[in-house]
């Protein structure tokens, strides 16, 4: 059965090039499409799928047409930036945005236009943007939930605790009540709806990963905070009975710092222990006990981050 003709065609207002040799059809599941005029050497020599598409054309037309199956779900917005990198007017690079490394690290994939040079760079940018920890640790500001279905789409573990641990510090990981659905929210690619996005909500294993991590992190670190700790030295042993509330205790109530340990050990580590008479054997040793800590907190979210019911569940 032929294909319909779309409702709507435009050409796209860029990348339709006078002398380009190839035209690529990308159509929308909305029964939209979008023309763009290329260079079919550039395109061949990048992309696989333009490789399988023309190799395996039977049109006699002297202009090659390629039409993009919707079913591949690749967007507009997606393509374009692809070609933005390829015809360097946006290339990828350490400064890019992310909503542009995410747009080429989806298109560029085996499941849809497949240009394997391409997609690793992508993956490099993507991964460096992200902390993989123990510390310093600086959560990144926006994309989480994003990310995370990226980084479970094309299997990227390096950066996944990072990221979790970032859900349940600075975002609001449990959905609301009035939250869209997943499916609804997030396309089966991985990418973001392509009008006004809601706010992605996470699965619900994702969801139970976040719970699992914060139970895990609170049970731990809440007797490390809470409890001052003791010194070979009486005298710094007093110092730390009698700052500890004040200096530790009080900023981290105010700042949930029990759910943040790895932020919480730098704070303590950051403080001027010597001018609050701790003698310098002293705030050696438990400096390094508290980066220890930060460390056996990162080891220890992998158990956290698969409680009971989802230890084989994949990335």
């Amino acid at each position: 059965m032929p294909i319909a003709e779309p409702h709507n065609v435009r050409q796209h207002p860029t990348y339709w090039f006078k002398d380009g040799s190839i035209v690529i059809r990308s159509r929308s599941v909305s029964n939209g499409e979008v023309r763009f005029k290329l260079h079919e050497s550039l395109l061949r020599r990048q992309s696989r799928f333009v490789q399988r598409m023309l190799d395996n054309r039977t049109s006699a037309d002297s202009e090659e047409i390629v039409l993009i199956p919707p079913e591949l779900g690749i967007q507009v917005h997606d393509l374009t930036a692809l070609l933005e990198h390829l015809y360097h007017d946006t290339p990828l690079s350490a400064n890019a945005p992310f909503s542009h490394v995410a747009a080429i690290l989806r298109v560029s994939s085996p499941d849809q236009l497949d240009l394997p040079g391409v997609h690793m760079s992508a993956q490099a940018y993507f991964v460096s943007m992200f902390p993989q920890g123990p510390q310093p640790f600086a959560h990144p500001s926006t994309h989480l939930e994003e990310a995370l279905a990226l980084v479970k789409l094309y299997e990227i573990p390096s950066i996944r605790k990072g990221i979790y641990y970032s859900l349940i510090t600075t975002s609001e990981f449990e959905p609301e009540v009035d939250d869209v659905d997943l499916e609804n929210s997030i396309k089966p690619n991985g990418s973001p709806g392509s009008t006004s996005t809601p706010r992605l909500v996470l699965p619900p294993t994702d969801i139970e990963r976040c719970r699992s991590l914060m139970a895990g992190i609170v049970e731990h670190f809440t007797p490390v905070l809470f409890t001052p700790p003791a010194t070979p030295h009486m005298a710094c042993t007093d110092v730390f009975a009698d700052k500890w509330m004040s200096l530790v205790i009080t900023p981290a109530i105010s700042n949930s710092g029990v759910c943040k340990p790895l932020e919480m050990l730098e704070q303590i580590k950051q403080i001027d222990w010597a001018t609050e008479g701790l003698c310098g054997v002293c705030i050696r040793d438990k400096t390094r006990e508290w980066t220890q800590e930060q460390e056996d907190v990162w080891e220890k979210m992998d158990s956290w981050l698969n409680p009971e019911g989802t230890k084989h569940s994949p990335v």
